[in-house]
């Protein structure tokens, strides 16, 4: 029983990794936000707007939850905070296999200002310094992770899959 999951902050790349690591493997993809907003009927910046962070977190961990204890033989990609609230990380851990996607500032940065969809940098006047400011915040949960991965390395990702088959 394989379920590997992926975190990192926002813009990293989760869901894209997560994507070619199923393409090579017989794993299944899910995407903790699309399952999110197919649990509530609405997308995720409508969940924040009109029921806000604390619900959402709620929510969250409880489709995450659902998931891990119910699903085999996965890749997960989370949202950028999921590891950060309720005990996600412990869980993640408890039940899983965890992944990293340790990515630079810049390329963050560079992702997140072609794509208006994240609620969290929506009101951002300087992007990179809230960015470096939540990596501050989040970085002790990513950092207990199984496996730590640098610039979205496809090959030594897909070599840590490889590894438990």
């Amino acid at each position: 029983m394989k379920k590997f999951i992926i975190v990192g902050m926002p813009g990293c790349g989760k869901s894209t990794m997560a994507k070619y690591l199923c393409s090579q493997t017989s794993l299944t993809f899910y995407d903790l936000d699309k399952e999110i907003e197919n649990n509530e009927g609405k997308k995720i910046k409508e969940i924040f707007r009109d029921k806000g962070e604390n619900y959402f977190r709620k929510v969250e961990s409880i489709v995450l939850k659902k998931i891990i204890k119910e699903k085999e033989n996965f890749i997960l990609a989370t949202g950028g905070g999921t590891p950060c609230f309720n005990d996600n990380m412990k869980i993640i851990n408890k039940y899983g296999i965890s992944i990293f996607l340790n990515t630079s500032i810049d390329v963050l940065e560079e992702r997140i200002s072609r794509n208006k969809k994240r609620p969290l940098f929506n009101n951002s006047i300087n992007l990179k310094t809230d960015l470096i400011n939540l990596l501050e915040k989040r970085n002790s949960f990513f950092s207990s992770s199984n496996y730590i991965i640098e610039n979205n390395n496809r090959e030594k990702t897909l070599s840590v899959i490889n590894s438990y088959s």
